[in-house]
């Protein structure tokens, strides 16, 4: 049994019309059928912009967190050699290249550091054992550490994302060398570089007198 919607009378799901009023059953019915149909749409609606505005809120909180994020303290002086940018999510390994001594100083091509992403390359001089490496955060900032994390002993790391990894499956952020593993305290040690010309200039001092963290 249905119920006319204009007297409220009782009426035979197959009655077109109502016996007391007359109105058309059918026509109410249809009429009943769109109200639904256009609710549905609008909840439809409402929900997908919902879906929309978060994602989008998600995405800017991410970015401005890459963005904004506090520096490791050695490489908050480091030189920014290129744009901001937000790497993708490949795993990428480093190369291993030469390095020179230049007035002094050891010294390695900028532009190899920008199109690898990650060098590694040893005191040429020998009278460091420990391997260093170079490359550029997100935010453009050139770093140079030891590429050593005393915990585990691992002399070589790879970029994906966001943070550099370690063989052992720890992992630090690039820019802050914020720990997301184990070795907490045993991140590549960053050191001061500078720019010469095309060339990443390092004090040998530096990296000779660099002692173990542990």
């Amino acid at each position: 049994m249905i119920v006319c919607q204009q007297c409220g009378s009782e009426l035979d799901q197959d009655m077109r019309f109502c016996p007391t009023c007359g109105s058309s059953a059918h026509r109410r019915q249809q009429t009943d059928q769109n109200i639904d149909k256009s609710s549905s749409l609008r909840v439809k609606r409402w929900v997908t912009r919902g879906v929309v505005a978060a994602v989008v809120v998600i995405g800017v909180a991410v970015f401005l967190n890459q963005l904004l994020r506090t520096y490791h303290p050695v490489i908050e002086a480091q030189p920014v050699v290129a744009m901001s940018t937000m790497y993708r999510d490949d795993r990428t390994p480093s190369t291993l290249i030469e390095a020179s001594m230049e007035d002094g100083s050891i010294a390695i091509p900028l532009k190899v550091v920008q199109e690898k992403k990650l060098v590694r390359f040893f005191d040429p001089e020998k009278k460091q054992d420990i391997p260093m490496i170079a490359y550029v955060t997100p935010q453009g900032k050139l770093v140079t550490a030891m590429s050593k994390s005393e915990q585990c002993g691992s002399t070589d790391f790879y970029l994906s994302g966001n943070d550099i990894h370690c063989a052992c499956g720890s992992y630090w952020n690039m820019a802050s060398m914020e720990a997301y593993a184990c070795c907490q305290k045993f991140y590549p040690d960053p050191f001061p570089s500078r720019i010469v010309g095309e060339e990443v200039r390092i004090d040998p001092a530096v990296i000779r007198n660099w002692k173990s963290r542990l």
